[in-house]
C-alpha cells in the first residue's frame, strides 16, 4: 500500500513538474514571440520613419538625412560601425559613416585591392556577411587579413541598387564582439537597403538634372555671347568662356587652339597661359586630323609623343581630354582640358558635353576667320578707294610738291651766285640755307601725308582727335579747292572729346565726303562755291563731323541708294566712294547720313562714339 502511495506521489510530482515546465516553456515562448513582435514592430516603425523622411527630404539634404538614418540603424542593431559608401561613374563618391568617438574608420568594402572577394560578391548583387572572421571562405584570404587589420570581427554588407548599376554599399560591423546575422535580420536589412537605395537614386537623378540644366544654361549663355561678339572683344570673351567651362568641369587647365586654313597653329588662348601648342606636337597633330585625344596616364602616350610627355612633366600636368573643333567639316581648332591634382572621371556624357561646347567655339572661330577675311577685303577695297580719291587730287598734290621744290631750286641758284661774288655775304647764305631746309620740310610733309593715306596694312585703333583729322584733310585738298574756285573753311568745336579709330581710314572718310562736295559744285554756273567742315558734340556719348556744300543737292530718288556699292550719278564715277565711307563708319561703331540744305546744297555727316577716359 505504501509503495503504491509513493509511486503515485512520484508520478504526481513528475506530472506537476512537467506541467510547470510546459507552462514555463509556453510562457518563455510567448515572451520570445512578444519580444520578436516588439522588435519587428520597432524595425517596421524605424523602416517606415526612415522611408518617409527620405522621400520628403530635399535633394540637397539627402546626405544629412541618410547619415541620421544610419545612426538610428546602428543604434537599433547594437553594432559598432555603420557605413554608406556611394559610388558614381564607377568610382567612389560620398561616404557617410557613424561610429563611437575614437573608433578607427575602415576602408571601403568595394576597394578591390583590400577586399577583392567582397567587392566581387557585392558587384554581383550578393550580400557579404560573417559572424566570425573564420566564416569567410578560403578565396577571401586577402579580405580576411584586411578585416583583421582594421579590427572587424563580424560584418554585413548589402549592395544598393535601384534597377540599374550598383549605387553604393550599406555596411554594419562590430569590433568589440561577434554578432550573428540570421536570415530574418538580413531580410529586414535588405528592405532597409531599398529605402537607402531609392534615396540615393533620387539624389542622383536630381543632381543629374540640375547638372544638365546648368550645362544647358552655360551652353546657351556662351552661344549668345559668341553670336554677338565683335573682333575687339573676342580675346577677352574667349578667356571668360574658358574660365566658365573649367569651373563647370572641375578641372585645372583649359585651352583653345585655333588652326589657320593651311593647318598651322594660328593662335591659342589659355587659362594661366599654360598651353603652347608647339609644346604638344603629337596632340596637336591628332586634333588637326579630327581625332579626340583622351589619355589618363603619361605611360599611355606612344613613343612618338615624347615631346608631349616632357611638356606635361614640365608643367606638372596630367593629360586629360582634347576635342577637335569642326565647322563645315573643317577642323578650325581644338579644346584642351587637363588637371594638376586628381584626375576627373571621363564618360560618354562628358565627351558629348565637350562636343556641344566645342560647336560653340568652332562657330565662333569660323565667324572670326570669316570676319578677318572680310576685313582684309574691306581694307583692300578701302585702299583702292584712297588711291582713287588721291588720283583726283593729282594736280593739287603736284602743285604742293612743285612749290617747295621750285623754291629750293631758286634758293640754291641764288646761293651759287652769292658764293661766286668776291665778297661772300654769310648772313644771306644762312638765310638761304634756312629757306631750303624749311622748303624741304614742306615737301617732306606732303610726301609723308601721301604715304600715310596710300599705305596698306592692318588697322590700328587708337585714341584720335577728330579736329586734327579734319585739319589734315583740309590741308590736303586746299589747293584743289582753290583750283575749283571753292571757298573752304573749318568750324571746329573746342574741347571735343576724343574718339577711337584708325587714323588713315577716318582721314579717308572725311576726304571722300569733301571730294563728294567738290564734285557736287563742279557744274555750278552761278552763286558762291562753299564747303564747310564742321565738328560738334552729338549728345553726351558721340561726336559729329559734317561736310556742308553749296552744290546741286541730293536727288530724292537716289537717297535710299546713294550709299550702296556701284551706285553713282557721276559720268566717270565707280560708285564706291560713299559705299566705302559707310563701311568704314559702320566698322567704327558710327552712323553715316546726308540731307539737303534749305538754302541749297547738301550736308553729309557721320557720328562716332566717344572714346573711354583711359584712352585720352
Amino acid at each position: 500500500m505504501s509503495e503504491t502511495v509513493v509511486v503515485a506521489a512520484v508520478v504526481l510530482i513528475v506530472a506537476e513538474t512537467l506541467l510547470i515546465g510546459g507552462l514555463l516553456l509556453r510562457r518563455a515562448a510567448r515572451r520570445r514571440t512578444r519580444l520578436l513582435l516588439e522588435e519587428r514592430l520597432r524595425f517596421e516603425t524605424l523602416l517606415s520613419e526612415l522611408s518617409a523622411n527620405l522621400i520628403h527630404v530635399p535633394a540637397s539634404e539627402i546626405d544629412a538625412a541618410l547619415e541620421r538614418g544610419l545612426q538610428q540603424v546602428v543604434a537599433f542593431l547594437g553594432v559598432d560601425r555603420g557605413y554608406l559608401d556611394e559610388y558614381t561613374g564607377g568610382g567612389p563618391g560620398v561616404r557617410l559613416s557613424w561610429a563611437p568617438p575614437g573608433m578607427e574608420e575602415s576602408a571601403r568594402v568595394l576597394d578591390a585591392g583590400q577586399f577583392p572577394w567582397s567587392a566581387e560578391t557585392l558587384r554581383r548583387g550578393d550580400i557579404v556577411r560573417f559572424s566570425r572572421i573564420d566564416e569567410l571562405p578560403e578565396e577571401a584570404a586577402i579580405d580576411r587579413a584586411s578585416y583583421e587589420r582594421v579590427g572587424t570581427r563580424s560584418k554585413v554588407s548589402l549592395p544598393l541598387r535601384a534597377g540599374g548599376p550598383i549605387l553604393g554599399v550599406l555596411s554594419f560591423g562590430s569590433v568589440r564582439g561577434e554578432r550573428a546575422w540570421p536570415d530574418e535580420l538580413v531580410e529586414r536589412l535588405r528592405l532597409l537597403s531599398q529605402a537607402f537605395a531609392s534615396a540615393l537614386e533620387r539624389k542622383r537623378m536630381e543632381v543629374s538634372l540640375a547638372e544638365r540644366l546648368r550645362f544647358e544654361k552655360l551652353r546657351s549663355s556662351l552661344s549668345v555671347t559668341f553670336s554677338h561678339l565683335s573682333a575687339v572683344d573676342f580675346d577677352r570673351e574667349v578667356q571668360r568662356g574658358l574660365h566658365r567651362i573649367v569651373d563647370f568641369l572641375g578641372v585645372d587647365r583649359g585651352s583653345l587652339i585655333e588652326f589657320s586654313r593651311d593647318g598651322s597653329t594660328a593662335h591659342s588662348w589659355a587659362i594661366e597661359e599654360w598651353m603652347d601648342a608647339g609644346e604638344f606636337p603629337w596632340m596637336t597633330a591628332r586634333l588637326q586630323q579630327g581625332d579626340v585625344v583622351s589619355v589618363s596616364e603619361l605611360e599611355e602616350l606612344p613613343d612618338e609623343a615624347a615631346v608631349d610627355r616632357q611638356s606635361y612633366l614640365a608643367h606638372r600636368l596630367k593629360p586629360q581630354l582634347a576635342v577637335p573643333l569642326l565647322a563645315g567639316g573643317t577642323v578650325v581648332g581644338g579644346l584642351v582640358f587637363s588637371t594638376v591634382g586628381a584626375e576627373r572621371a571621363r564618360s560618354d556624357e562628358l565627351l558629348e558635353q565637350l562636343r556641344l561646347l566645342g560647336e560653340v567655339f568652332a562657330n565662333a572661330l569660323s565667324r572670326k576667320q570669316a570676319e578677318h577675311e572680310a576685313q582684309r577685303l574691306r581694307q583692300d577695297l578701302a585702299h583702292i578707294g584712297r588711291v582713287s580719291a588721291l588720283g583726283e587730287l593729282t594736280a593739287s598734290m603736284a602743285h604742293e610738291l612743285n612749290q617747295p621744290l621750285t623754291a629750293i631750286l631758286a634758293n640754291a641758284q641764288a646761293a651759287e651766285r652769292l658764293l661766286a661774288a668776291d665778297v661772300v655775304n654769310l648772313e644771306e647764305i644762312r638765310e638761304i640755307l634756312k629757306d631750303i631746309v624749311d622748303d624741304d620740310k614742306r615737301a617732306g610733309d606732303v610726301i609723308r601725308r601721301l604715304r600715310g593715306l596710300l599705305k596698306k596694312g592692318d588697322l590700328e585703333f587708337v585714341s584720335l582727335d577728330l579736329n586734327q583729322i579734319a585739319s589734315e584733310v583740309a590741308w590736303l585738298v586746299r589747293n584743289d579747292a582753290l583750283t575749283r574756285n571753292v571757298s573752304m573753311s573749318l568750324e571746329l568745336a573746342r574741347g571735343l572729346p576724343r574718339v577711337r579709330g584708325d587714323r588713315v581710314q577716318l582721314q579717308q572718310v572725311v576726304l571722300n565726303l569733301v571730294l563728294n562736295g567738290l564734285e557736287a559744285m563742279r557744274e555750278l554756273s552761278t552763286g558762291d562755291r562753299i564747303i564747310v567742315i564742321r565738328t560738334a558734340r552729338d549728345g553726351a556719348a558721340a561726336v559729329r563731323l559734317a561736310v556742308r556744300d553749296s552744290g546741286i543737292g541730293i536727288d530724292e530718288a537716289n537717297v535710299d541708294r546713294m550709299f550702296q556699292p556701284l551706285h553713282t550719278t557721276k559720268a566717270q564715277g565707280l560708285g564706291m566712294g560713299l559705299a566705302i565711307t559707310r563701311t568704314i563708319v559702320d566698322a567704327h561703331g558710327g552712323l553715316l547720313g546726308a540731307a539737303n540744305n534749305m538754302e541749297g546744297g547738301a550736308t553729309f555727316y557721320f557720328t562716332l562714339p566717344v572714346g573711354t577716359e583711359n584712352e585720352r
